[in-house]
């Protein structure tokens, strides 16, 4: 209770002594006096055990505290070294994005060059055909012109002769059929109608070949006009339109293709459905197919011209192709 109360040893020896001078300055007999002394000593007794027991453990209590201090600098440098490395750590993080955001850069600017260097290329080649078309077209076509005119004029001097008037009117023969072949392969080249009247009337020239030379009905359908694309796009939707054609007479056996032009708010749309074979969209635009049917030149193509490329394959369903260009706006930019 003393201890309690906050009296300390020298309060209860303070007390005590009072106590014993009390005792000894009152009246009474020996007897009394003694009884006095020892309540004394018995009540100085009891108060000093709370002492003497909380004395006893004072060794533990240090040995405790010191370890409890002990294990608290040791957390304090295991929290230490956690901080230096948790410091480390974020700076390395830093340095890591700031790496990342400059190999981000350079890619976006690789990847920029390298649609800049598709793009130059796609219009190298492009004025190279339309150089050779023009060539086949007008020189070799009018050598061959000359040629028959020639073989002609020969047939009539040698009228006499049917022997040889035969083997003229087969050399004639083979002439036109050379020249209808370099006219084809001019048109294939670079139609002269895809610059003087634009891509429908090219496309629809290309559709009448392919049906003529294959059997293959097709159907145009013509919604809206293509007014408004500009040259690369007219050429990439010629391009993707003839590319189409070589595949559906490779690989898709089919019996009718259908095209149709039409509007939507994207812009213009050309849809080529054929109901051929079915193959995988996603192997034959995959890393690892050797053989993609020129699907991903065809995308190169569209999306150099800021266009959209869609492609559809499912069995019984045949393959839909779509490309759509916006038109009538400001997209001056290529799509990332």
């Amino acid at each position: 209770m003393a201890l309690n109360g906050g009296m300390g040893l020298f309060d209860l020896a303070r007390l005590h002594e009072e106590t014993i001078a009390k005792a000894r300055a009152g009246h009474g007999t020996l007897k009394m006096n003694a009884q006095r002394n020892r309540a004394a000593e018995i009540f100085l007794l009891d108060a000093l055990s709370p002492f003497t027991a909380a004395q006893r453990g004072l060794p533990d209590a240090y040995v405790r505290l010191s370890q409890i201090t002990e294990a608290l600098e040791q957390r304090n440098q295991a929290l230490a070294i956690v901080s230096a490395k948790q410091c480390q750590a974020e700076a390395a993080l830093l340095t890591s994005k700031k790496r990342s955001l400059i190999l981000h850069r350079q890619t976006r600017s690789l990847k920029a060059d390298l649609l800049q260097h598709s793009n130059r290329v796609i219009q190298a080649r492009e004025a190279e055909r339309k150089r050779v078309s023009r060539e086949l077209h007008d020189e070799i076509g009018q050598a061959l012109a000359a040629v028959n005119v020639g073989l002609s004029i020969l047939k009539k001097q040698a009228s006499h002769d049917r022997a040889f008037q035969r083997k003229v009117v087969a050399t004639q023969a083979l002439i036109e059929r050379s020249m209808e072949s370099v006219h084809r392969f001019a048109r294939g080249l670079r139609p002269e109608m895809l610059d003087l009247l634009g891509p429908f009337e090219a496309i629809g020239t290309q559709l009448k070949v392919f049906s003529e030379r294959t059997g293959i009905p097709v159907t145009i359908h013509s919604e809206a006009d293509l007014a408004g694309l500009d040259g690369d796009q007219e050429i990439a939707l010629f391009r993707v339109a003839q590319e189409s054609i070589t595949n559906i007479i490779k690989h898709a056996h089919a019996t009718h293709v259908d095209v149709r032009f039409f509007r939507q708010a994207e812009g213009i749309c050309m849809e080529i459905q054929d109901d051929g074979r079915s193959f995988s969209v996603a192997e034959k635009l995959g890393p690892n197919s050797g053989k993609r049917l020129g699907l991903l030149g065809m995308q190169e193509r569209v999306q150099l011209a800021r266009g959209e490329f869609t492609i559809e394959s499912a069995i019984g369903s045949g393959t839909k192709l779509r490309v759509s260009f916006p038109c009538g706006t400001n997209h001056q930019q290529v799509r990332e």
